[in-house]
């Protein structure tokens, strides 16, 4: 019974910090004066925002 339990926790657990939007991104960061370029190596797009903070949504459907 424990175990069961266990088991649904987790999977509620995971449903809730799962970022889906978020999922097959991979930011990389090329750093400018005042902010940064950052680029997807899985969909290449592109944005420029703060230093050291990635976007927090997938950019791919707005290339």
């Amino acid at each position: 019974m424990i175990v069961a339990l266990g088991l649904i926790v987790a999977f509620v657990l995971l449903l809730l910090f799962s970022r889906p939007a978020l999922r097959k991104c991979r930011w990389r960061e090329t750093r400018g004066a005042d902010e940064s370029l950052w680029r997807c190596a899985y969909c290449g797009a592109e944005t420029k925002g703060a230093r050291g903070v990635p976007p927090a949504v997938c950019l791919r459907d707005t290339r």
